[in-house]
C-alpha cells in the first residue's frame, strides 16, 4: 500500500476507534441517568484518548440524558480543550489527575447521586450487606474530605487522587462519588453497586447483619 493510502487509512481507522469512545460515552450517560444517578447537570463521563494523549469528557452544563456526541469534548493532560465546540466539565481536573497517577484506568465516571452524598455525609464504614457491596469492600470505601473546588488545578485535586490509591472508588462528601476502571462498563456498573451499598446501609440504619470479609472474598473471586 502506497504511503499516502496508507496514511489515510490509519487517519480512518483512528476516527472509527474515537466514533467508538465517544458512542460509548453516550451510552454511559444514558445507564448513569436511567439508573437514577445523575442530578441536573452536575458530573461528568470521561475516557482516555486511545493514543494517551488527552481525556474525552463531557462538556459542562448539560444533563446526562441530553448528552450527545457533539457535546464530548476532548482535553489535554493540562486541561486545554484540544478538540470540541464546548468548555469541558468544570471538574475535568480530577478525571485528568486520576489518569495521570493510574495508567491502568481508562475510565472516570464521577456523579453527584442521592444516596452517595448522603452516605459520604457520614462519618460510617461502607460494609458489605449486598452482592453489590462486594465489588467495593473490604477494604473500607475510600474517602475524600470536603472540597471546596475540586475541579480546578489546585491541591485539592491531587489530595483526591492520594486518597483514592489504587482503590476502584472513593466517596466525596457534598459531591457524590467517583468510580474509575478499565472500561466505561466497569465504572458504570461500580457507580450503580455504590449507590446502591450507600442506599441499603443508611436504610439498615445502625444494627446489621454483614457479609464476613472471607465470604465477600469468595465472591469476588468468582468462588460463590
Amino acid at each position: 500500500m502506497p504511503p499516502t493510502e496508507l496514511a489515510s487509512f490509519s487517519a480512518a481507522g483512528e476516527r472509527d476507534v474515537e466514533l467508538v469512545t465517544l458512542s460509548e460515552i453516550v451510552r454511559t450517560c444514558r445507564v448513569l441517568h436511567a439508573a437514577n444517578l445523575t442530578t441536573t447537570v452536575w458530573g461528568f463521563v470521561a475516557a482516555r484518548h486511545a493514543s494517551g494523549g488527552g481525556i474525552w469528557v463531557t462538556r459542562d452544563n448539560v444533563g446526562f440524558d441530553e448528552v450527545n456526541i457533539d457535546d464530548i469534548v476532548l482535553v489535554s493532560s493540562k486541561g486545554e480543550l484540544v478538540q470540541g465546540d464546548f468548555e469541558p466539565d468544570s471538574e475535568q481536573a480530577l478525571a485528568i489527575e486520576v489518569m495521570a497517577s493510574r495508567r491502568d484506568v481508562q475510565a472516570v465516571i464521577h456523579v453527584h447521586s442521592l444516596h452517595a452524598t448522603a452516605f459520604a455525609a457520614t462519618n460510617r464504614a461502607l460494609h458489605a450487606i449486598s452482592h453489590e457491596g462486594c465489588h467495593l469492600v473490604p477494604p473500607d470505601i475510600a474517602r475524600s474530605r470536603f472540597l471546596d473546588d475540586p475541579g480546578t488545578w489546585t491541591d485539592e485535586g491531587r489530595e483526591l487522587v492520594s486518597s483514592l490509591g489504587q482503590r476502584n472508588s472513593i466517596l466525596m462528601p457534598g459531591h457524590g462519588l467517583i468510580t474509575v476502571a478499565e472500561t466505561l462498563g466497569e465504572a458504570a456498573a461500580l457507580a450503580v453497586y455504590l449507590e446502591k451499598a450507600c442506599r441499603l446501609q443508611l436504610l439498615a440504619g445502625m444494627d446489621f447483619y454483614a457479609i464476613p470479609d472471607a465470604e465477600v472474598m469468595k465472591k469476588r473471586s468468582g468462588q460463590l
